[in-house]
């Protein structure tokens, strides 16, 4: 039984972990949507926690593992440390995990190389690819006597070419029968839509589950917002970081995903300071930068320190033991 004195955000984050506990238990897809401070990476580890408690076992009898996908090599040994290195649970960098598959496929890795016009250009000069082993490591691109080095791009490259054939998709299936993307807005879009076509358009290979929020997305080569039928979305209603009066702000930011606080009584406030008045020049940028229309980085500068003598006058204590201040963009 829930508790009777818990609060709204721990209401719609209890209901979100049962959407997706129910998920995991019935081997169903799901893209779990998790806003600023509802508490996405703790979902991803109630996920494993629960995978380990009741699959564990077995998947360890059968040598297969839960794939957990990250974004960053931090985030990466978080996990690994999080769970001590479980045996059931794989935790990788995307090309890590890509690599991880790939490099038992010499003979197609070669084939693949050799109709690519940047390795074609290297291996005209070496006679061919050969026989050279294909290997991964620091990303530097290099043909040497036996070995061919590649490119951290040619890793994602190959693997969307090696998700056409069968037996590669089996293989992947059969080693991580489930597949878990942390942070998923930001994975390759070539990738995740050949998880897709080849995945869930064909009801077939892992379980997948997606766990991010596409409105943080960062880089322009991520995938964005990820929709298929077969996937579950869960919507964690839940913000456990923010007053009363930020979240309301959010809320009208994004009605798609309203968010419940965790202490009504706690009000906050919530004020926006702008530089539309600036008399100055706007930034422009080639190709339409994400710059265009900044003040100028001097003028940014300045805006901020004007705050922070305004934000002193009114009582503001902006010492680190006591105000922290999150930059979004670092050049002003």
């Amino acid at each position: 039984m829930p508790d009777i004195q818990e609060s709204p955000a721990d209401r719609a984050g209890r209901e979100a972990l049962e959407r997706m506990f129910a998920c995991l238990d019935e081997g169903q897809s799901f893209r779990l949507e998790a806003g600023a401070g509802a508490g996405k990476t703790y979902s991803l580890e109630k996920a494993l926690s629960r995978l380990i408690e009741r699959r564990g076992p077995a998947l360890i009898r059968e040598r297969q593992q839960v794939a957990c996908i990250t974004y960053t090599n931090v985030a990466k040994d978080e996990i690994i440390s999080r769970f001590q290195a479980h045996p059931a649970i794989q935790a990788e960098t995307v090309h890590g995990f890509c690599w991880s598959l790939l490099r038992d496929f010499q003979s197609s890795l070669r084939a693949f190389l050799g109709a690519e016009a940047f390795w074609q250009d290297r291996f005209e000069t070496v006679g061919g690819v050969g026989n050279r082993r294909i290997h991964y490591e620091m990303g530097i691109p290099r043909v040497s006597e036996d070995e061919v080095s590649i490119r951290h791009e040619d890793v994602l490259t190959l693997m969307v070419q090696a998700l056409p054939s069968p037996k590669f998709r089996a293989v992947l299936t059969s080693r991580y029968p489930i597949l878990f993307v942390d942070e998923y807005q930001d994975t390759d879009e070539h990738f995740v839509g050949a998880l897709k076509s080849w995945f869930l358009d064909r009801g077939e290979g892992p379980m997948i589950g997606l766990f991010g929020d596409h409105w943080q997305k960062i880089y322009d080569e991520g995938c964005g917002l990820v929709e298929h039928e077969a996937l579950q979305p869960i919507e964690k209603n839940a913000n456990f970081r923010s007053a009363s009066r930020i979240v309301d702000v959010l809320n009208q930011m994004r009605p798609g995903l309203q968010q419940e606080v965790r202490d009504p009584d706690l009000i906050g406030e919530a004020r926006v300071f702008h530089t539309n008045r600036w008399p100055g020049a706007r930034r422009t940028g080639a190709g339409g930068g994400h710059w265009t229309g900044d003040t100028s980085p001097e003028a940014a500068r300045a805006y901020f320190e004007c705050l922070k003598v305004q934000l002193n006058v009114e009582g503001w204590d902006l010492s680190p033991q006591k105000t922290k201040i999150l930059i979004l963009n670092h050049r002003g």
